[in-house]
């Protein structure tokens, strides 16, 4: 997927090894960053120490506290295998947008569809059940960071079991279960670290059925 960031804007490059950590929740940051490719997981850690994933982002996404403010991070970033970013200064990053119309308009569609995930989620946990909500999420996405299945299905997800739960809201062994049921349903597969679709239109489907206007 191409940049949304114009490659004429200054930056470095950064090569994450898996569990990588490019910010932590607390962090002060000022950088804005790029994925090149590879996947960062978000996620946000309680007072108890509990962590909750929020998303999982794959190439081409954009993100950092404030995306042009200097900021306190509120989730930490990890890589999840392999990846790279663009690491941009907030300023240079906010100049570019003011000069660059095309640069402001991938913002802020990027933006707006990072709106409309988050509320697709939350209207998901109010309403469905964990089987619902595990459709709902992987819907979500194999947009935001789905692959090529080297597994021999349509396409994957970079996400364990735990990691679902978490997304979702539920305990392991109910997400496991639920899984199982899919499975048998011919709509996925999953490996030690991946959720494989074996049936991309039928789970659109499925996740589509549950929601209004979707």
């Amino acid at each position: 997927m191409e940049s949304p960031a114009d490659q004429t804007l200054p930056f470095c490059s950064l090569n994450l090894t898996p569990g990588d950590v490019l910010y932590q929740q607390g962090q002060t940051e000022n950088h804005i960053y790029v994925i090149e490719s590879g996947h960062l997981k978000l996620e946000h850690v309680n007072t108890a120490g509990a962590a909750s994933i929020s998303a999982v982002l794959g190439a081409g996404e954009i993100l950092g506290p404030g995306l042009g403010n200097t900021a306190r991070a509120t989730q930490t970033v990890t890589a999840k295998g392999p990846t790279r970013v663009q690491r941009h200064t907030a300023k240079a990053f906010r100049a570019q947008l003011v000069s660059d119309h095309g640069l402001m308009v991938r913002v802020i569609e990027m933006l707006a569809r990072r709106q409309e995930i988050t509320e697709r989620r939350l209207y998901a946990l109010m309403t469905l059940g964990v089987r619902g909500r595990i459709a709902v999420a992987l819907r979500d996405l194999v947009g935001q960071a789905g692959g090529h299945c080297v597994h021999g299905h349509e396409v994957d997800v970079p996400l364990t079991q735990l990691e679902l739960a978490e997304l979702v809201g539920a305990s392991r062994p109910v997400v496991s279960s639920e899984l199982n049921e899919l499975r048998r349903d011919g709509l996925l597969d999953y490996t030690r670290g991946h959720i494989c679709v074996i049936d991309l239109k039928a789970l659109n489907a499925f996740s589509q059925n549950l929601l209004p206007n979707c």
